[in-house]
């Protein structure tokens, strides 16, 4: 499986779930809110295998749904 993975800022209220459970691919961007790590690509970025299984499961726990997770081939 892959997935590219992004975060919408506006709707991310830095309650730091994605980046406490995965920080292979997200990170703190300095105010709380999560982004895609830039040494891996940043927003867009497209990550496979167990990465990319958890990232989906992030994706469904976010409260806010900042995270966007998509399918690709």
């Amino acid at each position: 499986m892959k997935v590219k993975v992004s975060v919408d800022a506006d709707l991310c209220t830095a309650c730091a779930l994605c980046y406490d459970e995965l920080p292979e691919v997200y990170e703190d961007a300095g105010d709380g809110i999560a982004k895609v790590k830039d040494d891996i690509g940043g927003d867009g970025a497209v990550i496979e295998g167990e990465l990319a299984e958890r990232a989906m499961e992030i994706t469904e726990e976010c409260p806010s749904g900042a995270l966007v997770t998509e399918e690709v081939e």
